[in-house]
C-alpha cells in the first residue's frame, strides 16, 4: 500500500504543471505505467483485493483508505484498459491530466484489450511469487536438499549420537540418510519387518556372493561390540577407527545388498549408512564416556 501511495502522490502533485510539454506527456505516461503495476500489485495480493483509492481534495497527500465493497474483476479490467488508452500517443496531454485529476474511479466502458488482461495477469502472477511468504523453519540438508522443516542430527530419533557433525563431516560414509533427508532414522525393533517399508530389488546372487565376502569377519566383528559392552575403562575399548569393528567391510556388505547397477544409491542404502556410522559414533561416545569415570 505504501508503494502505491508513494507512486499517486507525485503523479498528483505534477498534474498542475504538466500542459503542453511532449517532455512532460511522456512522463506522465511513464507515472501510469508504475500505476498499473501498481493496480496489479492490489490483484496479486489477498489482503488488499478490496483496496480503492480515495483521493480527497482536502488532505494535501494521498491516502490509501478501505473500500466497505469488493471492487468486481471486470472494473479492474476496466481500470486497466482505461490506463492503457492512455498510453496512446494520440492523447492529449490535457485528458492525461484532466483523468489524473479525478478523485474517484469512474465508470468504464465495457470492453477491455487483450494487452490489459496480458499486463495485469502477468504482472499479478510475479508478484504473487515475490510476495509468497517462506517457510519460517525451512532449512538445507547437508547434501543441499531443500526441506520445508527443521533440520537436525538428532530430528526424528532423540537417542541418535550427538557427536555428530551438523555438515556429517566425521562419519565413515558421508552420503547417508542424515545427508539427503536432514533428521535421524528410528531404530527397528528386534524381530520386526515394518521399516523400512520396501526394500530395493537386487540380485539373489549379488547378495549371495557378498555375504560369503565380508560374512566371517562381520560375525567377528559383533562378538567384539558385545564384548566391550562390559568395559570398565576406556583402554579396554578400542577406538572406533580399529579395524577390528569392520565397519567399512559392513558398508561394502550394504551396498550389495540394497543397491546395484540399476538402481543406484537407493535411500534403503542410505538408511544402513546411518546406521553403521551411529555404531562408529556411539564407540566414540563411550570411550569418552569411560574417560570421565561414567562407567553406566
Amino acid at each position: 500500500a505504501a508503494l502505491i501511495v508513494s507512486i499517486y502522490t507525485p503523479i498528483n502533485s505534477h498534474t498542475r504543471t504538466m500542459k503542453s510539454s511532449v517532455e512532460q506527456r511522456g512522463r506522465v505516461n511513464k507515472a501510469l505505467r508504475w500505476h498499473l503495476l501498481s493496480l496489479a500489485l492490489m490483484l496479486g495480493s489477498p489482503k488488499n483485493q478490496c483496496s480503492a483509492f480515495v483521493m480527497p481534495s482536502q488532505v494535501p497527500h494521498a491516502t490509501l483508505q478501505k473500500s466497505e465493497t469488493t471492487t468486481t474483476t471486470t472494473q479492474l479490467f476496466h481500470w486497466a484498459n482505461r490506463l492503457d488508452q492512455r498510453f496512446d500517443d494520440s492523447a492529449s496531454s490535457d485528458d492525461l491530466i484532466s483523468d489524473l485529476s479525478r478523485p474517484k474511479l469512474q465508470p468504464l466502458s465495457e470492453q477491455f484489450t487483450r494487452r490489459s488482461l496480458l499486463s495485469i495477469g502477468i504482472a499479478s502472477a510475479t508478484f504473487t511469487t515475490l510476495l509468497t511468504p517462506l517457510v519460517a523453519n525451512a532449512d538445507f540438508a547437508p547434501g543441499g536438499t531443500l526441506l520445508e522443516r527443521e533440520v537436525g542430527i538428532q530430528v526424528g530419533n532423540p537417542e541418535a549420537s550427538p557427536s555428530r557433525r551438523n555438515d556429517n563431516s566425521n562419519v565413515l560414509f558421508n552420503q547417508d540418510n542424515y545427508f539427503k533427508f536432514g533428521a535421524a532414522a528410528q531404530w527397528i525393533e528386534p524381530g520386526t519387518t515394518e521399516f523400512p517399508k520396501t526394500m530395493p530389488f537386487v540380485r539373489v546372487q549379488q547378495r549371495y556372493d557378498a555375504l560369503k565376502k565380508y560374512g566371517e569377519r562381520i560375525n567377528a566383528a559383533k562378538e567384539t561390540i558385545v564384548k566391550i559392552g562390559s568395559a570398565e575403562s576406556a583402554s579396554d575399548v578400542p577406538d572406533k577407527e580399529d579395524p577390528i569393528y569392520q565397519l567399512r567391510a559392513l558398508g561394502l556388505m550394504s551396498n550389495s545388498f540394497f543397491a546395484s547397477e540399476n538402481t543406484g544409491t537407493t535411500n534403503e542404502l542410505m538408511l544402513s549408512r546411518w546406521y553403521i556410522n551411529e555404531m562408529y559414533l556411539r564407540i566414540g561416545d563411550y570411550r569418552a564416556a569411560l574417560e570421565k569415570g561414567d562407567v553406566k
